[in-house]
């Protein structure tokens, strides 16, 4: 008779799946963002769907993989709302059900390896960006299963790799940087791979060389249909350029923060960045090819701008010229001064900036633990140190590809759950393999129970921070939403009363000045406003704010006005950025003293100002 343990190994796998669909059941309608991603990718998959070429016609942000399913998805059930939340919630359900197969895989535990996936499966990070806890443990079940645990024949081992390089192929064709990350960390196993104790080097080192080249192959493979039907369909050049633009971000970034440093150190330099960019700043080439106009953006040639000199940087979501004011970390969101968690007055702040920190020191103390029992197994021949080691690195180095993009330029809950997605997995794993490692003697029980306390305290501060909230896409959603809200395109939710009568006045006063086919342009950016009134935006990057270079935004702004002729305009003058010069107000303040002078003003609506073309205009 199979012990309990034994029927959760068998059967955990639907119990997840069970209890997935009983949870965001309860919830999978509930909450509208109008300026959430939900709004922006179902915009752009309406654009795909028109024929507009992306990165070309509209800008993307991320990758093709990224729009396209929802465009693919919308084919066949209409533009639609819930299709698209449904959509994320899947790929919710896939995550938590590859981190219990992970962890079952390492463990052997039924149970542990639930308790583990409930973590993701509860607190799935910001909805609609579930790629990307999706896309973090998709690697590290492939890697894992083809670089560290054995198989059963050599035919499996080969379909892991296989499994993996699609793996990675698909990771670049929803985010780039996530691509690039997992790259190396193959790479990486792959080199390390010979060194494996109890086989013999050139054996281990043909398999390694073998699978990276499966790996790289297949990764390239599945690039190229896309890269052929971007070729053939005119922005061939945009996709490839991609590939290389976010490097020049990261670059830029991290000289100007060198260069800081230095002139607090030793002065200021002879010549600056910006001055050697002004130098060798050169105007980019004009378009060609047969779909040249038919889109007001279609001059706009990439979905960055890319200065390939010395010193580069790429605009990811500026306006698409030689840019004019120099990028900041500082104009990004900024994080909680680290003496927030000792001395902030409101403990909620002081919980957030424990749970923005925490990761830093546990996976510091992993790295350290992991590093050193591997290094112990190379030294004395030992598989089972080597190969332990090995798995908290990996496992760990996982999580760390979304680390930057929380910690580094938006360091807010959203993006904090989606790197807790993988995190999670990974102290769960570590954690494991560190209990399992015990001994009893005095120094293995203070190492373990230290490390294994900083692990529950990890857990503790994040989900005491991160579950109540709605923005890290748990049931918190469905707190008070009892009262429906119908608009275009299936956007049929359950928020609060008083959301629900705010937003039917923004959709009715919408509807009632403005035709089909006639522009309403949102600013900042306010995407499902778009969406739920089913009326299009002129604007080729739905997203701006003073994070961008705004230098021409008002001339800019100015022109499209009178080109397009809006029949309505939506201003957000939240601060954006937690800060008074990220309202759209103060960093664009005679833009909005235009719209006001000029549009007639129709009230505001959940914090939404809406302005009208005046009559006869």
């Amino acid at each position: 008779m199979l012990k309990s343990d034994e029927y959760l190994r068998r059967f955990g796998g639907w119990l997840i799946l069970l209890i997935a669909v009983l949870y965001y059941g309860q919830y999978y309608r509930s909450g509208l963002n109008l300026g959430g991603e939900g709004g922006t990718v179902a915009v752009i998959a309406m654009r795909l769907m028109e024929g507009q070429l992306p990165l070309v016609d509209t800008f993307l942000g991320y990758n093709l993989m990224w729009f396209y399913p929802v465009a693919w998805l919308f084919e066949l059930t209409g533009p639609n709302y819930i299709a698209l939340r449904i959509y994320f919630f899947a790929f919710c359900t896939v995550t938590a059900l590859m981190a219990f197969f992970i962890v079952r895989r390492l463990t052997g535990q039924g149970w542990y390896a639930i308790l583990v996936a409930m973590g993701p499966l509860l607190v799935p990070g910001m909805m609609f960006r579930n790629y990307m806890g999706f896309l973090a443990v998709l690697n590290m079940l492939c890697l894992l299963n083809t670089f560290l645990l054995p198989q059963k024949t050599r035919a499996r081992q080969w379909v892991w790799t296989a499994a993996s390089g699609l793996a990675l192929g698909l990771t670049f064709l929803i985010r780039i940087d996530l691509g690039t990350f997992f790259s190396f960390l193959a790479l990486g196993l792959a080199v390390l791979y010979p060194l494996r104790p109890g086989g013999e080097f050139l054996a281990q080192l043909k398999t390694g060389f073998l699978s990276f080249l499966v790996i790289a192959l297949l990764t390239i493979g599945l690039h190229v249909p896309f890269a052929l039907d971007a070729q053939r369909r005119g922005f061939g050049k945009e996709f490839s350029d991609q590939y290389f633009g976010w490097i020049g971000l990261v670059k830029y970034l991290a000289a100007q923060k060198i260069e800081k440093t230095k002139m607090t150190l030793v002065g200021p330099p002879s010549r600056t960045i910006k001055e050697k960019l002004a130098a060798k700043k050169t105007p980019l080439p004009a378009p060609s090819g047969p779909n040249v106009g038919l889109h007001p953006y279609r001059y706009k040639r990439s979905a960055m701008v890319i200065l390939l000199d010395e010193d580069y940087i790429v605009r990811y979501f500026a306006p698409l010229h030689a840019p004019s004011r120099d990028i900041s970390l500082d104009d990004y969101l900024q994080k909680r001064n680290l003496r927030t968690i000792f001395q902030h007055p409101d403990s909620e702040e002081r919980l957030f900036a424990a749970a923005l920190y925490l990761p830093i020191l546990t996976t510091l103390l992993f790295v350290l633990y992991g590093t050193a029992i591997w290094a112990k197994g190379l030294f004395r021949r030992d598989t089972r140190d080597w190969t332990d080691g090995l798995v908290i690195l990996t496992v760990c180095g996982s999580a760390l590809t979304l680390f930057p993009q929380y910690f580094f330029f938006r360091p807010d809950t959203p993006h904090l759950s989606e790197f807790m997605v993988p995190f999670t997995v990974a102290l769960g794993v570590a954690a494991f393999i560190l209990w399992q490692r015990r001994k009893a003697t005095l120094p293995s029980r203070v190492l373990v129970g230290g490390l294994l306390a900083v692990v529950a305290l990890q857990v503790g501060v994040y989900y005491s921070h991160a579950y109540p909230k709605e923005s890290a896409g748990t049931i918190a959603a469905a707190r008070k939403r009892t009262q429906e809200l119908k608009a275009e395109n299936g956007v049929h939710v359950f928020l609060r009363k008083k959301d629900v009568e705010e937003l039917k006045g923004l959709v009715d006063v919408i509807l009632a000045n403005t035709k089909p086919g006639e522009y309403v342009v949102c600013y900042p950016y306010s995407p499902t406003v778009n969406f739920m009134v089913n009326r299009p935006s002129f604007e080729y990057n739905l997203y701006v704010d003073n994070a961008h270079d705004v230098s021409n935004f008002h001339g800019e702004t100015l022109t499209k006005l009178e080109k397009f002729n809006p029949a309505a305009i939506i201003i957000d003058n939240r601060d954006i950025n937690q800060t008074e010069e990220s309202r759209f107000r103060s960093w664009a303040s005679r833009t909005y003293r235009y719209i006001r002078e000029n549009y007639e003003y129709a009230g505001e609506f959940r914090k939404q100002e809406v302005y009208l073309r005046k009559k006869g205009n």
